[in-house]
């Protein structure tokens, strides 16, 4: 079986997400993409910008590498020319630390400590999305038709005294509603259909589910080998029946990488492909918009970035031979490299090779080249209160092998980083490599 055999896909609308807070690409890289996503026949992309924008009213937001405004006015002409639609993402309740971890929006936090989500009570948490919501649209042009706002995992949601009033009185559902509904309306009014995760609304009422219905879409999201279940599951077909009974337009969310673990530094091969097989049969059954293969980069602001895209090269191909033909091969990774293979000249499948090769080493490294050693002399009996109990000369081999593999870590981080040169800017390569590095070169500091 060959991919991307069927003459008409298995899936409606075949998306991919963009998660930019990790380890963004360079621009060049960027443009590039595009032309790769349109060449796996997938027509969407969910971009998720956050600190890579270069946004206007608020230029703290920004990283060090943000992306020119021409820089995004490129991207999104380039889009249209190969027939992606663009779908920007802004956070508008939890996963706001990007934002609410400056000093300047403290007031809007739900609890004062917590700064991932916004206060559904404070009348400035809706007004300042709505802001950079507009900051966003002002750059993407007049092809946006629709507007992802985030919305999941809000869990402090009625934390706060005011907000805990407001629970009493109209419900959870109602508190979500009461911060959201002024920014989809807004969206409404500028022709504009908005999209929100669905985790949030899976116990609503079917009253409150069709009024979210009537402003936004939902996008129901579950990453595992079985990403549907039937009763008490994370995600299950209870959730999609209401969904549809409520008369809610739902789009699915796989995972194409950054669903294997916040350290993962390679997607499983076996979790992806059955994720995205799971999905096609339950977006049949229940008459779903489409999907999209999320690519997490950090699980959330402050956390070292997993995978990066270059090394997910092969999954993504899978992910939208799946949602193109509802079925894979028996080798999917063999028949994603020949899928590379005739994309740019062999360009895509070299490049693949070596990060994915690089960041292979430096996975099993952590695992295999420095642990062993290091849980030795962690774990010797006259560093845990028996000072007597020592063997000079075998400690000085651990010693030997600890700092040989140190070395070799270092090597290949290096080598990590050459192969994803002119890819990703340097800044990002280099603090990707540190976040796999320096836990294990504090720990050896404690016991050489």
């Amino acid at each position: 079986m060959t991919m991307f055999s069927r003459r008409t896909p298995a899936v409606p609308r075949r998306g991919v997400h963009l998660d930019l807070k990790g380890i963004p690409p360079t621009p060049a890289r960027l443009l590039e993409l595009l032309d790769l996503f349109a060449a796996l026949k997938l027509d969407l992309v969910l971009a998720e910008w956050e600190d890579t924008f270069p946004w206007r009213r608020y230029p703290e937001l920004r990283s060090k590498t943000a992306y020119t405004p021409e820089v995004i006015r490129r991207f999104h002409d380039r889009a249209r020319d190969v027939g992606i639609e663009i779908v920007p993402l802004v956070q508008c309740f939890g996963h706001s630390e990007n934002v609410l971890s400056r000093a300047r929006f403290r007031g809007l936090r739900e609890t004062p400590a917590e700064v991932s989500e916004f206060c559904a009570s404070e009348p400035g948490s809706a007004k300042l999305v709505l802001e950079l919501v507009d900051d966003v649209l002002a750059l993407s042009g007049p092809s946006i038709r629709r507007f992802h706002l985030g919305g999941d995992e809000a869990w402090h949601m009625g934390s706060c005294p005011a907000c805990k009033r407001a629970v009493r009185r109209i419900g959870r559902d109602g508190l979500y509603l009461s911060h959201v509904t002024p920014i989809l309306d807004h969206l409404r009014v500028a022709g504009v259909r908005p999209i929100l995760w669905d985790d949030m609304m899976r116990k609503w009422p079917a009253a409150a589910l069709k009024r979210m219905g009537e402003r936004s879409d939902l996008m129901a999201w579950a990453y595992s080998s079985v990403p549907v279940g039937r009763k008490k599951e994370w995600m299950n077909e209870t959730h999609l029946r209401n969904y549809r009974r409520a008369g809610v337009t739902t789009w699915a969310a796989s995972a194409y990488k950054g669903g294997d673990g916040a350290w993962a530094d390679v997607p499983n091969v076996a979790e992806r492909s059955a994720n995205h097989l799971g999905w096609v049969p339950q977006i049949r059954k229940h008459r779903m918009a489409g999907l999209v293969a999320t690519a997490w980069s950090r699980y959330n602001t402050f956390q070292a970035p997993c995978e990066t895209i270059e090394t997910s090269l092969h999954t993504l191909v899978i992910s939208a031979a799946a949602m193109w033909d509802g079925r894979l091969p028996a080798d999917p990774v063999k028949a994603a490299e020949g899928v590379l293979r005739r994309i740019r000249g062999g360009r895509e499948l070299r490049r693949w090779r070596a990060c994915f090769g690089a960041a292979e080493r430096l996975a099993k490294w952590q695992k295999d080249g420095v642990a062993w050693s290091l849980e030795e002399m962690e774990k010797a009996a006259h560093r845990n209160g028996e000072p007597s109990r020592v063997n000079p000369a075998v400690q000085a081999r651990y010693a030997d092998h600890l700092r040989r593999g140190l070395k070799k870590g270092h090597a290949i981080g290096e080598e990590f980083i050459r192969a994803h040169r002119g890819l990703v800017p340097d800044l990002w390569l280099k603090l990707y490599v540190a976040s796999r590095l320096v836990p294990l070169e504090r720990r050896a500091r404690a016991v050489l």
